[in-house]
């Protein structure tokens, strides 16, 4: 499809550069990290005209800025799984209907978010 319609992937092979960061340190993810890991991950590589290499300066620098997000979001919360920060089993209906009633969000992803966001933006 890409040829066909002249899409470059490369943009977006960088958003992702820097996933292995996240996988080196041994934890799941939850969706604020896996945002913050394509974001970092793509600015690694915003002005490459090539997709990432294993070797590539530029790659290694996504997978180190992940990893430094993960370790402190870690060190600040506990853990990356969003059942373990939340509390909340979001296969279980009850679970996602308390997750939004009791405003369980307040106390978890605001505050994730908000660390994500400086560390993301200190970049």
């Amino acid at each position: 499809m890409r040829e066909t319609k002249g899409w470059d992937p490369t943009p977006y092979q960088w958003a992702t550069a820097g996933y292995m960061g996240a996988i080196e340190t041994g934890k799941t993810i939850c969706g604020i990290l896996f945002g913050g890991s394509v974001y970092l991950g793509y600015l690694s590589g915003i002005n490459a005209t090539e997709a990432p290499e294993i070797k590539d300066e530029n790659r290694k620098e996504a997978i180190r800025s992940v990893r430094n997000l993960f370790r402190g979001f870690i060190e600040r919360f506990g853990d990356t799984d969003c059942q373990a920060l939340t509390g909340c089993d979001w296969s279980k209906k009850e679970d996602i209907k308390r997750y939004f009633k009791e405003k369980v969000y307040e106390n978890t992803c605001y505050h994730q978010f908000e660390y994500v966001l400086d560390k993301c933006l200190d970049k």
